[in-house]
């Protein structure tokens, strides 16, 4: 390997250090931070369940509601709706017991959230769950409070071609230096 094909090399592999780090958009998952809630009714909108911290009474009911083109499902600890939600598909449960009720589409890693029942203090096992399938008319209203600001593709793309003109530059920059320390002295 040549000095100068060294140089370029470093200079490359420096331009990757300093390139911006993306977050993982792919795989499923809720991108946008998370979100609480209250009142009867969670919806799966852009592989997010929505709210996906839902506080509750005891004895209260919570329909979740399909609203993505893709098949999801929604799994807790011994309640939960494993068969295929299709889009426009329910399914409600009756939480009576006070507790923190995790849950999570099994198909999508990172599509994950709780429901709070009363104070959360209880066993939140699911033992006291009922669960019901139907397919309803158009979902309530939900009251959603976002908790961090959902990020945005700009800067991203900023960064990125940001990164590629200080790389480009770098490498320019190198291969200016190298050219000049090779070429005759006058």
């Amino acid at each position: 390997m040549t000095r100068r094909t060294g140089i370029l090399a470093a200079a490359a592999f420096l331009a990757v250090l300093i390139l911006p780090a993306v977050p993982a958009a792919a795989g499923g998952g809720c991108h946008t931070g998370p979100t609480q809630g209250t009142g009867d009714t969670i919806e799966i909108v852009d592989m997010c369940f929505t709210p996906n911290a839902l506080t509750i009474q005891p004895g209260d009911s919570v329909t979740f509601v399909n609203t993505d083109p893709m098949v999801h499902n929604v799994g807790g600890t011994m309640w939960g709706s494993f068969d295929d939600l299709n889009q426009g598909d329910t399914f409600t449960a009756t939480f009576d017991q006070p507790g923190i009720y995790p849950y999570a589409c099994n198909y999508h890693f990172g599509m994950t959230g709780a429901i709070v029942v009363g104070d959360g203090v209880g066993a939140g096992n699911g033992e006291a769950v009922h669960v019901s399938s139907f397919r309803p008319q158009p979902s309530p209203e939900v009251r959603v409070e976002t908790v961090t600001e959902p990020p945005s593709s700009g800067p991203v793309a900023i960064g990125w071609a940001g990164g590629a003109v200080i790389g480009l530059g770098i490498g320019l920059g190198v291969a200016a230096l190298v050219r000049r320390r090779k070429s005759p002295a006058a």
